[in-house]
């Protein structure tokens, strides 16, 4: 008798140990959210009808439609991994246009081969729709931790603000505005964009309102119908800015200004990147461009490759100049097709070459640069110059397309801008680690712009 009430003991207690366990384990599936565990079943979810709280893992290899507003909670993260594609079912109306607003963390994690791309239904992936704004972005808050970006691409953003969204409720813009691509305002944050790609967003493609920030690698292509930055960063934003294209961006391609009233200074080091066809589409007068440091940005500005763009590094005289004191620049390689054009590589609105000489400051002799059209053609592999550009159609947006996948920007052999940058400063940091995984800063190169020879 008493080995049988020990035997109905010890069974009692091994089955309490099970169901603890069980239970344990459910909890733990919940938080998850979405996607679940590597080893266990996601939780039930509906990857056609995406809305609501999400958090824990998307695919690989997967496909998800968004069809209302998203919201990772704060203190959540959401994963994405390699192959996944998000469609975003906005069409550009008020109520119709979802965004992914992120209050805690979103970590992308595309590869070469199998890239992560938000995009929208492809019927809507159309020329007429390239400023449309279908959709209202991946909208950061000051709750929000991380954004990570590898191999990542986003198109067709820019849908307009509404009564609700977080970006209107912040103030940073007003109903009817149109939403970016990419928008962070955390000046404890940390922000990598890692061989990724915006394009076709309606206004900026990132604005930053602060970050410990890596751009390295990526591309911008058609961002901004009148107006837009490629980056157009803020106050709190600190760190490099490195091996980018950024091709026929409304307004300026890189942009840095210490206004807010948060974080530390703004300190930005825009080294190595290419700017094609920047600056036209900006109806302001006197704006546009490629390089922009104004209102007491600090930073670093070397071997930048500057081709057809409507002005050169422009540092925005008083009285909104930049932080002289704590500014490098020099070493810029300078090509227009037309008189118009290489009269603005040094912009008569900025301080370089400024017409009050009492106020102005000289042209860098490091400068690579010619005062006649046509003169030091970098010789990229696969885009011809040379010819007359045209920049009525650069101004009214006609010239606008998507970009062959043909066109390559590589440096020929025998190009002048193989050589001759500057490699004597160190990125402005050595290396970000994010999530536990760490990206080691790209150092400057002998060449000018983002790719040198293949």
């Amino acid at each position: 008798m008493k080995n049988l009430e020990l035997n109905l003991i010890v069974k009692t207690v091994i089955f309490s140990i099970l169901l603890i366990g069980l239970v344990a384990c459910s909890k733990q599936d919940d938080d998850m959210g979405p996607g679940g565990n590597d080893d266990d079943p996601p939780v039930q979810f509906d990857p056609d009808n995406v809305s609501g709280e999400v958090s824990g893992i998307w695919g690989p290899n997967a496909t998800y439609t968004i069809k209302g507003d998203v919201v990772i909670p704060e203190g959540e993260s959401l994963e994405i991994r390699e192959g996944v594609t998000i469609i975003v079912d906005g069409d550009g109306g008020q109520g119709t246009s979802p965004e992914i607003n992120v209050r805690g963390s979103l970590y992308c994690y595309g590869t070469e081969d199998a890239r992560i791309i938000f995009t929208v239904p492809e019927e809507r992936r159309t020329v007429d729709n390239i400023f449309a704004g279908l959709w209202g972005g991946i909208i950061g808050t000051r709750t929000t931790q991380d954004m990570v970006f590898e191999y990542t691409d986003i198109e067709f953003t820019g849908a307009l603000g509404e009564a609700g969204n977080s970006i209107v409720a912040e103030g940073e813009i007003d109903e009817g505005e149109p939403r970016y691509a990419i928008y962070f305002v955390n000046p404890e944050g940390n922000f990598i964009m890692w061989h990724s790609r915006i394009a076709y967003s309606k206004d900026d493609a990132i604005r930053m309102n602060g970050a410990k920030t890596l751009i390295a690698f990526s591309v911008f292509e058609f961002i901004g119908e009148n107006g837009g930055e490629g980056l157009n960063a803020k106050r709190g934003t600190v760190g490099d800015m490195a091996y980018n294209l950024f091709y026929s961006v409304a307004t300026n391609g890189l942009k840095a200004a210490n206004t807010r009233a948060e974080g530390p200074q703004i300190d930005n080091y825009y080294y190595n990147n290419t700017f094609v066809n920047c600056g036209w589409r900006r109806a302001q007068s006197g704006r546009g461009g490629s390089l922009n440091y104004e209102a007491g940005a600090r930073g670093i500005c070397y071997n930048n490759l500057v081709v057809n763009s409507r002005y050169g590094l422009r540092l925005v005289p008083p009285d909104r100049e930049p932080d002289l004191a704590n500014m490098e620049y020099g070493y810029q390689f300078y090509y227009g097709d037309e008189q118009e054009i290489v009269d603005q590589f040094h912009p008569s609105n900025g301080l370089i070459d400024f017409p009050n000489p009492s106020v102005g400051l000289p042209i860098p002799e490091s400068d690579v640069y010619s005062e006649i059209p046509g003169e030091n053609d970098p010789l990229f592999v696969n885009y011809d110059l040379g010819g007359s550009y045209d920049i009525s159609a650069a101004r009214n947006g006609s010239d606008v397309n998507f970009r062959s996948a043909a066109q390559d920007f590589h440096l020929q052999a025998g190009s002048p801008a193989l050589t001759g940058a500057f490699t004597g400063f160190q990125p402005r940091f050595e290396s970000y680690t994010v999530n536990g995984r760490t990206y080691t800063t790209p150092l400057p190169s002998e060449f000018f712009g983002a790719f040198g020879t293949r």
